[in-house]
């Protein structure tokens, strides 16, 4: 039998919680910093595939699928706040024995890393947010109301349109082979399909049980809750990204932040440029 080289293995399991099973995908020296990463809405911990090759020379990547999406179970009742998914991550700490870690979160993992920062501070060692945005307003609300409204129809033409949302956002032709191979946009498309089983609750407005995570994020004042953050924080974001507007709020609300913006064509994930987002990362955690 051949032997896997350690620096391409990927460990997966899963941490028994109060509400479930969590999903984990791991990757890394089991003595490097061990950095929690946590996904945008509806991907799962697969999203992190293709940025371990960058980190994990040093770094223990520990990829969560947050609670409700990809392998996660669902919680009884459904989540309506970051809190909730904030605490999930304490509950993956608790279960691989880490009293503290760093906190790396893209897009709605942002927010929920803001959230892990905020409310669980004695939890976190260094905090990364990228593309992390304040969507609390009617208006913003409205967009993701929009984008996160998958009716299922008796055709089966919805799940067409899975499929081409997926390839949609993969059509940037900034990416690297990290995000834009057939098999990562195999596994974006399993993770909207995971996310969109079942009948939909109440509590999200239409949305199906994909939408917790952006029902959540977009019902979360950050800028209230942001000036509680006590970790040493790095926020990034694309340099033409639209997001990028809060940078400066970002860094005159969080006590010791630090901004970058790295080169993008608009919103920025790691596949976009992976060798300066993985260098700024590891100056980061090893500062």
């Amino acid at each position: 039998m051949t032997e896997v080289k350690q620096s391409n293995y990927i460990k997966r399991g899963f941490i028994q919680s109060p509400h479930g099973n969590i999903e984990y995908r791991e990757s890394g020296p089991a003595d490097g910093k061990p950095l929690i990463m946590l996904h945008p809405t509806p991907r799962s911990s697969s999203f992190f595939i293709g940025a371990f090759p960058h980190l994990n020379d040093e770094v223990r990547c520990i990829a969560m699928s947050s609670i409700g999406y990809g392998e996660s179970d669902r919680p009884q009742e459904p989540y309506t706040t970051i809190q909730e998914f904030a605490r999930g991550v304490t509950w993956l700490m608790d279960g691989l024995n880490l009293d503290k870690a760093s906190v790396f979160g893209t897009h709605t993992g942002a927010v929920i890393a803001a959230g892990v920062g905020a409310h669980h501070q004695d939890r976190v060692d260094k905090l990364i947010l990228e593309e992390c945005f304040n969507w609390n307003t009617e208006a913003r609300r409205a967009v993701h109301l929009r984008i996160h409204d998958r009716p299922e129809k008796p055709d089966g033409s919805h799940l067409s349109e899975m499929w081409q949302s997926v390839h949609k956002s993969n059509e940037d032709g900034n990416k690297s082979e990290g995000e834009n191979t057939p098999e990562a946009i195999r596994f974006g498309f399993l993770d909207v399909l995971k996310a969109n089983i079942g009948s939909n609750p109440d509590s999200y407005g239409g949305m199906s049980w994909e939408g917790a995570g952006p029902w959540s994020m977009c019902h979360y004042d950050l800028w209230d809750n942001a000036v509680n953050i006590t970790a040493p924080t790095l926020v990034i974001h694309g340099t033409n990204s639209e997001l990028g507007r809060s940078q400066e709020k970002f860094l005159a609300t969080i006590p010791n932040a630090t901004g970058i913006r790295i080169p993008a064509t608009n919103r920025f994930t790691f596949a976009k440029n992976p060798d300066i987002w993985s260098k700024e990362i590891k100056a980061f955690l090893n500062s």
